[in-house]
């Protein structure tokens, strides 16, 4: 869940990557520290756990920074959360840090999900036609769900174009029983 403080954390780490050049790092980074939280069920223990001295929190998760080979500033910035009781927003700082390097560096996420697996040919000339709509450049994601029968269904952004099969059949499922 994201609150407006991930989006003031995230805006912070943007500017600052920016100002330094280096945004696509902490971007990175973050997204890595944000990942490492979700999948370690012992650092969230020790991180919220107030019986956990702060210095031995921060110990703890300074290793994780130097072992993962974070920057000096990705690493304050880690600290920074500990300090302030919010290491638990990490993950709705990094989903914001991800939108707003996108819009910074033009591109838009598209999510493709069709029957099959897509040839390379075919996922090149999709990008081109989402690029060509948008004016953006496409980070595109697939994915196969066999239950789709076949067509594709795409997400851009918040918007979804779905021209699968099984959308047409339901379609033409409920008109049919609109009329009886």
């Amino acid at each position: 869940m994201r609150r407006p403080v991930d989006k003031r954390y995230a805006r912070a780490l943007l500017d600052i990557g920016i100002a330094n050049s280096n945004y696509a790092l902490v971007q990175s980074q973050v997204r890595e520290l944000a990942d490492i939280y979700a999948a370690s069920a012992p650092l969230r223990a020790v991180v919220a756990n107030p019986s956990v001295g702060r210095d031995e929190r921060s110990n703890v998760v300074e290793e994780i920074a130097r072992r993962a080979g974070f920057h000096p500033m990705v690493r304050n910035f880690t600290l920074l959360l500990l300090d302030n009781d919010r290491f638990s927003h990490i993950g709705g700082i990094a989903d914001e840090l991800d939108e707003m390097v996108d819009v910074h560096a033009g591109n838009v996420r598209a999510h493709v999900t069709t029957a099959l697996e897509l040839k390379d040919s075919q996922i090149a000339m999709i990008k081109g036609a989402i690029a060509k709509l948008t004016g953006k450049n496409v980070l595109l994601e697939t994915a196969v769900d066999p239950d789709l029968v076949g067509g594709v269904v795409t997400r851009v952004g918040s918007t979804l174009y779905d021209g699968s099969v099984r959308t047409q059949l339901e379609s033409i499922r409920h008109s049919i029983l609109e009329e009886v």
